[in-house]
């Protein structure tokens, strides 16, 4: 149909100034009692996503909701495809209520959720700190006939990790497990060492480490894993422990980056380990990785707090060369270095 390719082309050759019109243009399908195909929905609602993307006003986030309403009002029903893409975007912009209540909206009208939307919607309730609702769902998906998938999981436990319940993360995972319904990925186990290492449990964030090993989970342990528990280790003040980690992590071929590395230097000047900091810094410029504000402001910081105001200076001065644009944080710490030197 040639309207169809005119609406098509308007999202595609210009989303950023035409989304508004590829709207209207919808509209008018719906009004004349036309179902366009999921190709054209998927173009139009990529249009006012995208623009919505790069610019999330309130008029632009209003152009999701018209379009959302236009399509839960059309007959035939769209499929639950181009509403699980919406709800979608109104999560990246955080928009966790107004989605929940959209979601119920579809389900009033006749729209069964799939997978993807008891997903997006079980994320929701765990950003507003409603991991009750979340774990509910779980009930909705053999109610309806679907399986959760590793995405389910994983969301899950990271809700339980984000109110500090730890411990009901792991039996999750555990029960989850044992009884064969996922199989835990990078993500998962990550999730849950980074939990550990929230509550100072450093023996058990060791312990999943060992066994993503033993499992043989792929992708294998990556430098997220190991850095969240360096990290931990060095807060605790246990640099020697935190070295060792490091070491292995480097053995078995994960390569360290600056979070890793900020990490390290933070806790070596925690300690008093100057030297251990230069070659720390070296190394990292050795292998390409340019050190970042924090690595800066870790540095200046724990120099003032040792009177080696010149060599703060010096830090500053190479932050600045090197292109790296200072925050607030290096700012008050350059105050504290003038007022230091007068």
């Amino acid at each position: 149909m040639l309207v169809l390719s005119v609406l098509s082309h308007i999202a595609t050759v210009d989303h950023l100034k035409q989304a508004g019109l590829s709207l209207s243009v919808l509209a008018q399908f719906f009004k004349l009692g036309h179902q366009p195909d999921i190709t054209t929905f998927a173009t139009v609602i990529n249009a006012i996503l995208l623009q919505t993307s790069s610019n999330p006003n309130v008029s632009n986030v209003e152009d999701v909701l018209k379009l959302f309403h236009e399509m839960l009002h059309s007959r035939p029903l769209p499929s639950v495809v181009p509403f699980n893409q919406i709800l979608t975007q109104l999560v990246r912009l955080k928009h966790y209520s107004t989605v929940v209540y959209l979601n119920r909206q579809m389900v009033l009208t006749g729209i069964a959720p799939d997978v993807c939307t008891l997903n997006i919607i079980i994320n929701c309730f765990c950003h507003l700190n409603l991991i009750g609702f979340s774990s509910s769902l779980l009930g909705q998906f053999f109610k309806r006939g679907l399986q959760p998938d590793v995405c389910t999981f994983n969301t899950l436990i990271n809700g339980f990790v984000l109110e500090n319940r730890v411990v009901e993360a792991l039996l999750l995972f555990t029960k989850m497990v044992e009884a064969g319904h996922f199989k835990p990925i990078v993500v998962t186990f990550s999730t849950l060492i980074k939990g550990f290492c929230m509550m100072g449990n450093n023996t058990a964030a060791m312990q999943l480490l060992t066994k993503m090993e033993e499992r043989g989970c792929q992708p294998e342990p990556n430098v997220v894993a190991y850095s969240t528990i360096i990290h931990s280790l060095l807060k605790d003040t246990l640099y020697v422990d935190a070295m060792k980690l490091f070491l292995e992590m480097i053995s078995r071929g994960i390569v360290a980056d600056v979070v890793t590395y900020n990490s390290l230097i933070h806790g070596v000047c925690n300690v008093g380990q100057w030297k251990e900091a230069t070659m720390l810094l070296n190394e990292m410029l050795s292998k390409g990785i340019f050190p970042d504000v924090p690595t800066f402001n870790v540095l200046v910081d724990n120099l003032c707090k040792e009177g080696m105001v010149v060599e703060a200076k010096s830090v500053v001065e190479i932050m600045i060369q090197r292109g790296a644009e200072p925050n607030w944080i290096t700012y008050m710490l350059t105050l504290v270095i003038r007022g230091i030197s007068s």
